[in-house]
């Protein structure tokens, strides 16, 4: 820890040296050996900032320690589970977030420590290459972030931003629940031209039929299913299955998303699907590229179109616009 240059951090690592000692060796005996230059590394690049933004806004002894603590903590068990050695970047990202918003790190250590991790989750699963962008639009709102409701509000509209499509539905009530302030830097930052509020409704920009690309593929090749997949709409939702695998689909202008539906039962899905002769209705002119007596499935709803075919394993989206 001789790189560390904050006194009030080291301080608290010199004062309660016994305590971070022990906490190391719980880690070791729970992970194995740890890179001590890692550790290191991340103190000096990750922890100390957070640690000097908190202590200005906070400096009393029992509120360095609590937050001190609950990093350090939360640092031994990404590098021993190996998250801040495989995705060091966007852990370097994510967490200096909290460098932004030492009021919510002062108040809540580890609830925010936590949040930022069950985000990171939820980004790997779905959309990995978008952590970066996350990181930056939040931290654009930083300063406006007050509470933690605030941020788990502006941190699930960003996440929709950078493609987590099944979020969509619930944010126009968030968004509500914003100050004026945040709600007009979200709109900025979405780069919506209209009513932010329509922008939420609407899942697409668009007032002709366009195609949105697909979703899907072979199992064996980092995709969802094994075998190829049908379509349903049931209660309004979009379900897919492939016989084994259930998921719901949600997509709009910002990403494509399928999500685990264990409860509904393949069968059911499938006893639900339709098929139709032609798809002139919706694509005019551009049906005849698709070979209709290959569809297997089709769902339409008030703005999306998605078929399969017999011989694919990917679902294949239109956006009808919005009128």
């Amino acid at each position: 820890m001789e790189k560390i240059s904050f006194p009030p951090l080291i301080a608290e690592l010199s004062e309660k040296s016994s305590l971070y000692n022990q906490r190391y060796n719980e880690s070791e005996m729970k992970y194995g050996s740890l890179p001590a230059h890692i550790i290191a590394n991340w103190m000096v690049e990750v922890v100390e900032p957070i640690v000097t933004e908190t202590v200005a806004l906070n400096a009393a002894p029992e509120k360095v320690h609590e937050v001190v603590k609950a990093l350090y903590q939360e640092s031994l068990k990404l590098i021993g589970n190996g998250s801040a050695i495989r995705y060091k970047e966007e852990y370097r990202q994510a967490w200096l977030l909290m460098a932004k918003m030492p009021n919510l790190l002062a108040k809540f250590p580890i609830k925010t420590i936590s949040l930022l991790s069950d985000v990171l989750s939820s980004f790997h699963l779905y959309a990995p290459e978008k952590i970066t962008d996350w990181c930056q639009l939040m931290s654009k709102s930083s300063a406006e972030i007050k509470t933690i409701e605030d941020f788990k509000i502006v941190g699930r509209i960003y996440a929709w931003k950078c493609g987590m499509a099944h979020l969509r539905t619930r944010l126009k009530e968030d968004f509500d629940q914003l100050s004026e302030n945040l709600q007009e830097i979200i709109g900025t930052s979405l780069g919506s031209d209209k009513n932010t509020v329509q922008f939420f409704e609407n899942p697409w920009t668009n007032n002709n039929t366009k195609f949105e690309g697909v979703q899907g593929g072979f199992r064996a090749e980092n995709g969802f299913f094994e075998n190829p997949p049908r379509l349903a709409q049931i209660d309004g939702n979009i379900f897919v299955t492939d016989s084994i695998s259930s998921y719901a689909l949600f997509a709009d202008q910002f990403g494509k998303v399928l999500l685990p539906a264990n409860t509904v039962d393949a069968t059911y899905i499938l006893a639900n699907s339709k098929r139709l002769e032609t798809l002139e209705k919706w694509l005019g002119k551009d049906s005849d590229k698709i070979d209709a007596d290959n569809i297997s499935s089709v769902v339409t709803t008030e703005n999306t179109l998605v078929f399969t075919l017999k011989n694919s394993y990917f679902l294949y989206l239109f956006s009808l616009g919005n009128a």
